[in-house]
């Protein structure tokens, strides 16, 4: 049954990522700036997407002949260098992304700094009967985080936040590289990740963003780090690390449950074989730490507010508009929920009852349409996963609130003169990495090396599974995708060894007299990196 696990993972993975490669080649899903959220579709470059995948593969084999003329100490330092390089680059483009226009957040953002706001004054309007935390009272984990944050800076002003969404945006990007470096022992993995990163550009454009996404992602990847290092040293002080990271998470973005779910696979995969009690006992008490802080909160702003807490929307029927096409697309916001919401005078079991009865009427009319069915979801799929600015732009550089940025300034080309440039970019790196994430199911998933370093591409398969079912949002998908940088890096350097060990290993065997070409230090390399030829 171990050996099944990891053979499930690599398949169902494989194919995930086959399709996602396939369907990422030949189109393109976008949405302007300052329109409307309805995703539009154009054909792709198929030769521009195989050249950049060709460049990664090429590289391999130059950091090859690079680590023949220097030290293993002057490369670490070069990869150390890199690492650190390419976090001050996305903070330092994410700074100045924030500064460049007053962008004033609106929808959401607006109510989950506002109703900290709101709390911190006294004012908890926000929980009554149709207001904000009403309909959904999950955010309330955010906001008392960011009211917590409010005891240091001033209600009502956002630019903490987005600030904090920069830093975080940095600790992302370093802690996806100090994953690369324990799974690969080699510096070639890390330099192929800091390229990478370094041109992951919805990852700069979301830092004016205060919702909370940057901040969970962030701390998703610690967590992920924190049970690497677990697997190597076997110390209490990660496993606290990993409880920490993932209920601080939990309570940021609710969607963090998918990691949960992820993590209680890959340790029961684990304690199958190793019967790990500590790694056992630490994942279900960051389940009930999550769940018991959660519901702390829900009791505090009851004893504040003196409101008894909402259930909010139940599940039945944001799973209903998660199956109706209309004019946003297939399993698109639509105005659904709040529909229901009002229509049953916010009652939970009258909404349930609506939800249910509609989730019904949609799993039936796809039943019996199989063609629609199918079409149906080739375009809830690709809407969401094959979007490669993941609204980054159309959410942060709608200018038609605050104060937009200068004329004719690069601010402004980039959604303006510059944007089918910026997509352009966006779409070459996220076909690269959908590949390196493919060559990571196919060539790193093996039961030699343990489960849990699975942890990202478990939470990369239950978030596709969970996109199908719920609300279909690109932003949504972002997390999954950022998951995806460290493993397709990681993808890359195993690929680029099983290239060299099956092609040059054969022509070099054949040739005695060849004791210092570039072939042999390939194979040298090989030997003493990953394989045992």
């Amino acid at each position: 049954m171990y050996k099944k696990c990891f053979d499930i993972l690599k398949i169902a993975g494989a194919a995930l990522m086959l399709l996602l490669v396939i369907c990422s080649l030949a189109d393109t899903w976008y949405m302007m700036p300052q329109g409307e959220e309805i995703s539009l579709r154009k054909w792709d470059s198929i030769p521009a997407n195989l050249a950049a995948a060709a460049l990664c593969v090429s590289l391999f084999f130059g950091a090859v002949r690079l680590e023949e003329k220097f030290a293993e100490k002057s490369l670490k330092i070069f990869s150390e260098a890199a690492a650190a390089f390419t976090a001050l680059w996305i903070f330092g483009a994410s700074l100045w992304w924030i500064f460049s226009s007053e962008r004033l957040p609106v929808g959401d953002q607006a109510f989950i700094y506002g109703g900290a706001s709101y709390f911190s004054q006294g004012d908890y309007s926000f929980l009554r009967r149709g207001g904000y935390c009403h309909i959904y009272p999950y955010q309330l984990g955010l906001i008392s985080l960011v009211e917590l944050l409010y005891h240091v800076a001033s209600p009502f002003s956002y630019r903490p936040l987005q600030v904090i969404n920069a830093l975080a945006a940095a600790g992302i990007v370093y802690t996806g590289y100090r994953l690369v470096r324990e799974w690969c022992d080699g510096f070639l993995a890390g330099v192929m990740y800091c390229l990478l990163a370094g041109l992951c550009l919805p990852l700069v454009f979301y830092t004016p963003w205060v919702y909370g996404d940057l901040v969970s992602i962030f701390l998703g990847l610690l967590a992920a780090l924190f049970l690497c290092r677990y697997e190597r040293k076997k110390k209490v002080r990660d496993l606290v690390g990993l409880a920490f990271s993932l209920t601080l998470a939990q309570l940021v973005r609710q969607t963090t449950a998918i990691l949960y779910i992820a993590l209680c696979l890959v340790v029961l995969v684990h304690i199958s074989q190793k019967r790990d009690r500590r790694l056992l006992m630490a994942a279900a008490v960051s389940i009930l730490l999550s769940l018991s802080l959660f519901s702390a909160v829900y009791r505090m702003y009851e004893y504040r507010s003196g409101e008894e807490s909402s259930k909010g929307i139940p599940v039945e029927v944001t799973l209903a508009m998660g199956l109706q096409e209309s004019r946003q697309g297939c399993g698109w916001d639509n105005n659904y929920q709040k529909e229901v919401y009002n229509r049953a005078l916010s009652d939970y079991d009258k909404m349930k009852e609506i939800g249910r009865a509609d989730l019904e009427k949609e799993l039936g009319y796809l039943a019996k349409n199989p063609v629609y069915a199918a079409r149906f979801y080739a375009k809830k799929i690709l809407s969401q996963w094959n979007a490669p600015l993941y609204q980054s732009l159309f959410f942060t550089a709608d200018y038609r609130t605050g104060q937009p940025p200068g004329e004719g300034s690069l601010a402004e080309s980039v959604t303006e003169r510059y944007f089918w440039d910026v997509l352009n970019v966006c779409d070459r790196v996220q076909f690269v990495v959908y590949l390196g994430m493919l060559f990571w199911f196919l060539l790193a998933v093996k039961k030699d090396r343990g489960m849990l370093r699975h942890f990202l591409a478990a939470a990369v398969a239950g978030g596709f599974c969970f996109s199908l079912l719920w609300e279909a949002k690109t932003r949504y998908i972002l997390p999954y995708y950022l998951f995806m940088f460290p493993c397709a890096a990681a993808g890359y350097w195993e690929f680029g060894l099983q290239l060299a060990h099956r092609s040059v290993y054969k022509t070099i065997s054949a040739r005695p007299d060849c004791n210092n070409c570039w072939g042999k230090n390939i194979v040298k390399y090989c030997k003493s990196h990953f394989f045992k030829i």
